[in-house]
């Protein structure tokens, strides 16, 4: 039969242990918590960065065709009724 000193020895070391494991538990919360914010974190900067490069493109085509007089620049010439038609 085990002693009461063996046995409050044993209680110790399963508290002490428990106490280990919930310490591990809320750590690994701490982790999980970071790793969510810094992933929100991440896919804000994705998105603001994607935004702004599409604001910078439609602002960049929008000077090039009011900075040529808007008449087809992206498109590439004059249109074709503007050419004198020739007769033989």
């Amino acid at each position: 039969m085990a002693t009461p000193e063996r046995n409050d020895t044993q209680r110790d070391l399963e508290q002490r242990a428990l106490r280990n494991v919930r310490g591990l538990v809320d750590k690994m919360d701490d982790i999980e918590a970071l790793d969510k914010r810094t992933q929100r974190r991440y896919l804000a900067t994705l998105i603001g960065g994607t935004l702004a490069a599409f604001i910078v493109l439609v602002v960049a085509l929008w000077f090039i065709g009011h900075r040529t007089g808007g008449e087809g620049a992206l498109v590439g010439g004059p249109p074709a009724a503007a050419a004198p038609a020739k007769k033989p």
